[in-house]
């Protein structure tokens, strides 16, 4: 086990290299925030700094890796100390014999963790669809903080931020089965025009062209007010009334996906957002899409053909 938590903390880039240049004031990790979302990591380390070490050693310097800096520092009284360190050079540099009388020293530190690290950190699996009806689509979420064990030896408290899993709904098929026919088969229309635009058959222009005639006669909707209304109905702001999700989840970013296939959107990209710690190292739940009430808000947005 001792083996497993040394192999996270040698993955873990900058707070190794920290830890390796602080081990001779017997560092004890005390906690660490890590932002899953942007890598970026704060550590707070208590350290162990007796008289004997500020008069055996001159200047205590760490390398910027990874953009690692000091946030802050703290004596036992709770005084903020930080502005002792300067950086220099690419290295954090601090002159033992400027601290204050004290034998233990919290420090805050900052930065960027591998992407690799928090694989072994975290584990997010990808939404999966579970259940579908009439009315709804469910898609289950599931992520873990990994070896939680080994973790609580090495920190009192560890949260990761900002755990994020982006859920694919499918929403080509409710714009097919909603859209009345002859909007889809004037928006179809509009596309063979363009395409075979760019053409040198004419056979195949006054095909287009007749086709989008007799398509336009069917509806008067003009083709930029159809795609205006489907663009409409999957911008986020209005595709996040018809989804919700399990705490202790909640909704993030709601988008389009750019692919469209054919006529419509493929699909909407819904951002479920949660975080972790050693308290609470899991967390599951749904994104529910209110399938059939999209359904309806489609209808209702194309007016009859007349």
């Amino acid at each position: 086990m001792l083996k497993e938590g040394a192999d996270v903390v040698e993955k873990m880039g900058w707070v190794k290299k920290v830890l390796e240049y602080f081990g001779a004031y017997r560092p004890t990790l005390k906690s660490m925030t890590i932002n899953y979302r942007n890598l970026a990591g704060e550590v707070s380390l208590l350290l162990h700094v007796p008289d004997q070490f500020r008069r055996n050693i001159t200047m205590i310097e760490i390398p910027a890796y990874q953009n690692f800096q000091i946030a802050d520092m703290m004596d036992e009284g709770f005084s903020r100390i930080g502005n002792l360190w300067q950086f220099q050079d690419g290295r954090w540099r601090l002159d033992p014999s400027q601290l204050p009388k004290s034998e233990k020293f919290l420090v805050m530190m900052r930065g960027e963790l591998p992407r690799e690290s928090l694989s072994q950190i975290v584990r997010v699996q990808p939404a999966t669809n579970r259940d579908q009806t009439e009315e709804f689509d469910r898609y289950w979420l599931d992520a873990m903080i990994r070896n939680v064990d080994i973790l609580e030896q090495m920190w009192q408290d560890l949260e990761v931020e900002d755990v994020n899993n982006m859920v694919k709904i499918g929403v080509e098929r409710c714009f097919y089965a909603n859209v009345p026919k002859e909007a889809r088969r004037r928006l179809k229309a509009v596309q063979r025009w363009i395409s075979v635009g760019h053409g040198r058959s004419r056979q195949d222009v006054f095909s287009a062209w007749t086709e989008l005639r007799q398509a336009s006669r069917r509806m008067e909707i003009p083709v930029d007010r159809i795609v205006e209304i489907v663009y409409g109905l999957t911008t986020g702001e209005l595709f996040t009334e018809f989804v919700s999700v399990d705490r202790p989840y909640q909704l993030g970013e709601v988008k389009r996906e750019e692919q469209v296939v054919e006529l419509f959107p493929k699909r909407m990209m819904v951002e479920a957002v949660t975080r972790l710690s050693l308290k609470q190292p899991t967390a599951t739940g749904y994104v529910m899409f209110k399938k059939k009430e999209y359904n309806d808000k489609i209808r209702e947005s194309f007016p009859e053909p007349t």
